[in-house]
């Protein structure tokens, strides 16, 4: 793909995102493409250590010697679909806010700025190598003709152009709507959404390394049933990103061998 960090820099964002020279947070001069240095100061940072797994970062800063063998409780016994989960900031304070203003206010014009921030991540930790496609996460048809728009899907789209690979709208539906999921626990959340979403586009998948792109990363729950739907319909490997990712507390953390055993992907 040849994809490099000066690529993600060097994209022409004035033409995919228009020619608007302000800080899409604080209004103040700036990019459109970025945040201005105020406002990324302000954007907590998903820093090492992280679960190897699904990225959730340590809030407490323990430290281990062996980053594979570091898994947050909340993966210790499941088997994802996923092959790894990564994002660049932690689901609180103004990253917080910058998803609920693009979710629950429409404030489109910063996903450009996420979006680079995902894609910088995704090239600097060489999880975008390989990556075929970018899919993002779909929304219920009724929650998604009450918001109007899919935000996952247009972090998607500016993720998969700064990363030089197709973007697949349609590559899945949720034909299932399980409410919302933020108060339930990680076991309730993985029974839920697990057999919630379909494949519609099994060809395109079919034998491609998927870049799967969600807004915030909260148990892994809902990027397993994706992974699992893309899975089965002949994607060799799913890999997650997303803007932000919520915080595991410190007595969540173990150190452990994989001890998974068979495959479960069914």
């Amino acid at each position: 793909m040849g994809m490099s960090l000066a690529r993600v820099f060097g994209v022409a964002l004035d033409t995919l995102f228009g020619a608007r020279q302000s800080c899409p947070a604080c209004g103040r001069s700036g990019n459109a493409d970025s945040l201005c240095s105020e406002c990324m100061a302000l954007i907590p940072a998903a820093r090492a250590p992280i679960c190897s797994v699904c990225g959730t970062p340590l809030r407490g800063g323990a430290r281990c010697d062996d980053a594979e063998q570091r898994v947050c409780a909340g993966c210790r016994g499941i088997r994802h679909y996923f092959e790894c989960a990564r994002a660049p900031a932690i689901y609180e304070g103004a990253a917080r806010e910058h998803v609920h203003d693009l979710k629950y206010r429409a404030r489109v014009e910063i996903v450009p700025a996420l979006s680079k921030m995902m894609a910088l991540l995704a090239v600097s930790t060489g999880m975008a190598n390989e990556c075929d496609s970018a899919v993002p996460v779909p929304l219920h048809p009724d929650k998604l003709a009450r918001r109007g728009f899919n935000q996952s899907e247009l972090l998607a789209r500016y993720v998969a152009a700064l990363l030089g690979i197709p973007m697949i709208p349609g590559a899945l539906s949720r034909h299932a709507s399980t409410g919302t999921q933020t108060f339930l626990d990680r076991k309730h959340r993985r029974d839920n959404v697990l057999r919630a979403f379909a494949c519609d586009e099994p060809a395109r998948v079919a034998g491609c390394t998927v870049l799967l792109i969600d807004d915030v990363i909260t148990s892994g729950a809902t990027a397993d049933g994706c992974a699992r739907a893309l899975l089965r319909s002949g994607a060799s490997k799913v890999r997650v990103l997303a803007f932000a990712v919520s915080v595991a507390d410190e007595r969540d953390w173990a150190l452990h061998r994989n001890s998974w055993g068979d495959d479960v992907v069914s």
